[in-house]
């Protein structure tokens, strides 16, 4: 990244007097790409009334918003939203920045909506936004210069404060005012203007405003974050400093979806077993286990796949511990692994109950005696559905590894497509 590229600016907000400057919280904007006039203006007057809100609903914070213009951050619309907020995470963790919004012209690609305007990531502390569908000439062409830069300052405004909420773990609301209202179209940001859940988000802004770990003596030593003792010390610090964020993260993604949303994972996993479930050697195999072996062995091919999928995914790769440590990053790290996990674990379930399911309806007595040679009881039936999802599980970690990449990277760290 050339210089000639990079522009920062500051802006803070007016504090009250009563503001503990222990607490300050920085909201760093990186703004991707070209932008025209009247986008410019636009976004300078939204910053400008997202800092005189947040001043005045949360007094007792200072806050910072500086801005980041990567011009170089041209992309062909639409645009995927997961590999701008990876780069806005970089700025991030240069500027020591709290939570980052990276704004850009480009329309935001959307992979479960017909459109999106914004993409939250409570696992990065970052979200995008768009402008494209916020400028009311979409619709009409006859708006004055003057009320575009208006209506577009209102519309980032409300949008901004909208993923701040889904950032600082605030739930969407019933009313259409309310800025957490689950909006459907770029009009409906227009009403907006209260914040219903104000008490939650400043509790929330506490503890992000509050000392990183990182910021800590015990970690500023040079060179400390290159021994592996060091990381695993503060990896299980950060885990037990940060897991109801953690989790918070993780129940964003829904693991549990997983056989839903990636078809490749799913495919190879019930190909094998229709494989599996036809050959006689394998119902004999399976039934003769000991259950314990079984169990342990389905733990073990649970944690390889696991680790699998995420180096093939390249899900740790912006982890950059040998450098300095960063506690973001590392919540990052752990919410994508243990989501992964639980993914992975949501597989094995839902195979494991279809074999067990159609084992016994559809395979009779007297066949599977013959296969397995022995007089099969419901433990034998178990310990074989526990067999073959192991097994299945292997196939579904292959196909998940063919899985788009950028697509993956979308679903473990995107909460919404707002």
């Amino acid at each position: 990244m050339g210089d000639e590229f990079r522009t920062t600016l500051e802006l803070a907000a007016p504090a009250s007097q009563s503001v503990d400057r222990e607490l300050t919280v920085e909201v760093g904007w990186v703004l991707a790409g070209a932008f025209d006039e009247v986008d410019r203006r636009a976004l300078a007057l939204a910053r400008a009334r997202l800092a005189e809100l947040v001043t005045a609903w949360f007094p007792g914070f200072c806050w910072r918003f500086p801005v980041v213009w990567r011009r170089e951050l041209r992309a062909t619309s639409p645009v995927e939203p997961v590999e701008l907020l990876e780069a806005a995470t970089d700025e991030r963790d240069h500027g020591r920045w709290d939570f980052v919004l990276v704004v850009t012209a480009a329309a935001l690609k959307s992979h479960y909506k017909p459109f999106a305007l914004g993409a939250p990531s409570s696992a990065l502390d970052a979200a995008v936004l768009s402008t494209q569908r916020l400028d009311p000439i979409v619709e009409d062409e006859q708006v004055e210069e003057s009320e575009r830069i208006e209506i577009i300052a209102r519309r980032v405004t409300a949008l901004a404060m909208h993923l701040l909420g889904h950032l600082n773990g605030l739930s969407h609301q019933d009313d259409p005012v309310d800025f957490m209202y689950d909006l459907k179209t770029a009009a409906d940001l227009d009403r907006m203007h209260r914040l219903r859940d104000r008490e939650r988000m400043e509790k929330a802004l506490r503890e992000v405003a509050a000392e990183r770990l990182e910021e800590t003596l015990a970690y500023r030593r040079p060179g400390l974050a290159r021994k592996w003792g060091a990381r695993l010390g503060f990896g299980l610090r950060v885990l037990g400093r940060e897991w109801r964020n953690i989790w918070e993260a993780v129940r964003e993604v829904e693991p549990w979806l997983f056989p839903l949303r990636f078809s490749r994972l799913t495919t190879a996993a019930f190909s094998a077993v229709l494989f599996l479930l036809l050959t006689a050697e394998v119902w004999e195999l399976g039934m003769s286990q000991p259950p314990l072996r079984v169990a342990l062995l389905a733990l073990l091919i649970l944690a390889i796949t696991s680790l699998y999928v995420l180096q093939r995914q390249h899900l740790l790769r912006r982890h950059r511990w040998e450098v300095r440590f960063s506690e973001q990053r590392t919540v990052a790290g752990m919410a994508a692994s243990m989501a992964v996990v639980l993914g992975m674990a949501t597989t094995f379930v839902v195979i494991f109950c279809a074999v067990l399911l159609v084992s016994r309806l559809l395979f009779t007595f007297r066949l599977i005696a013959g296969w397995a040679d022995l007089a099969p009881t419901w433990q034998h039936y178990l310990t074989f559905a526990g067999f073959v999802a192991t097994l299945a599980l292997v196939a579904g970690a292959l196909g998940a590894s063919f899985e788009q990449e950028v697509y993956f990277r979308h679903v473990l760290l995107i909460d919404e497509e707002t």
